[in-house]
């Protein structure tokens, strides 16, 4: 497909919007990850909203369910749930999980316009809790702007004049930028100043999750 082909179905079909770094392909390889079974039940972020992770599984065919090595994530919030494809992996010795959207309900030929992109977020794991920090794309932004980095993207500007990035680089090169990256106190920021507008702070994008089932 040609660029300026690809460049319009994104702008029309983003799926995931504002401050989260989205790819259009994979963050992690198959070899890269990882299935902790621990981490399967149920949690509460920061703002009470309840996570369900699950095993995925296929159905290949009727009664045949084949356990698949990522999670099924349930996001409960006041809109109604959101379902994502979930993949844990190591990278350098870095733990990180992959989210893509999936079972999106809406209308059949809507659907047939929408392109579903990845995220990705650092993750620790202690004992009954769980912390994500997302990649934080007003730094990638600011990089971008300043033509500090050669990535693979595409610049997206929408109705308001703002514009966003989606990756377009392969996961072997979107793994190289994370490596080189990945230890930027900027690239997964744990805090910011609480005095900032609430869709300028950076600290939205670090989740805490704590076991409850």
């Amino acid at each position: 497909m040609k660029p300026k082909s690809i460049l319009l179905i994104i702008a029309i079909a983003l799926l995931v919007s504002g401050c989260l770094v989205k790819s259009l392909h994979p963050f992690y390889k198959e070899s890269d990850v990882i299935f902790d079974p621990s981490l399967l039940g149920t949690w509460l972020d920061n703002d009470s909203s309840k996570w369900v992770l699950e095993q995925s599984v296929l159905n290949k065919f009727p009664g045949e369910h084949k356990p698949q090595n990522s999670y099924k994530i349930t996001y409960y919030e006041k809109d109604g749930p959101s379902e994502f494809e979930v993949h844990l992996f190591k990278l350098n010795s870095q733990l990180y999980v992959d989210f893509i959207p999936s079972n999106i309900k809406v209308p059949e030929l809507a659907g047939y316009h929408l392109i579903q992109t990845h995220t990705i977020a650092k993750v620790i794991i202690a004992d009954n809790e769980i912390n994500l920090k997302w990649f934080n794309e007003t730094w990638l932004t600011s990089l971008f702007e300043k033509n500090k980095i050669r990535i693979s993207h595409e610049t997206i500007t929408d109705q308001n004049g703002d514009d966003t990035y989606v990756l377009t680089a392969s996961t072997e090169e979107l793994q190289k930028f994370i490596v080189k990256y990945g230890n930027d106190p900027a690239a997964f920021k744990d805090n910011s100043d609480k005095s900032k507008p609430l869709d300028q702070r950076d600290d939205i994008m670090c989740i805490t999750l704590k076991r409850i089932k």
